[in-house]
């Protein structure tokens, strides 16, 4: 860096450049950085997101695949598979209770219609 310096100095010598017009010069490019640094840059910033992005859903399926395989765990135990089925036979036999009075219901209009 010195050794550029040195030569930019000489050069700015040589060309009737002061100093200082070396140094804007310098800063101006610095600046402004190019279309394919500003590019390098947007993407950069793209894939840490993405990566953010990747980790969490990685995250998210791995608790999901936890969560699945403590519900079959549970489900293999005897007390907790008997305590499901039956709220599945209550929830079956509501729902025909209610199917065989919604058909009551149906037969006693009809035959007060006739």
């Amino acid at each position: 860096m010195k050794k550029f310096m040195k030569i930019m100095g000489i050069a700015a010598l040589m060309t009737g450049m002061t100093s200082v017009a070396v140094a804007q010069e310098q800063t101006q490019e610095t600046e402004k950085p190019g279309f394919f640094k500003q590019a390098f840059r947007d993407m950069k910033e793209s894939a840490k997101r993405q990566r953010e992005i990747d980790k969490a859903n990685f995250k998210a399926q791995k608790m999901e695949t936890k969560a699945f395989y403590q519900e079959q765990k549970a489900k293999r135990n005897p007390e907790v598979r008997k305590m499901v089925q039956e709220q599945e036979y209550q929830k079956q036999m509501a729902e025909a209770k209610a199917r065989q009075e919604a058909a009551q219901k149906r037969i006693d209009e009809a035959k007060s219609n006739k």
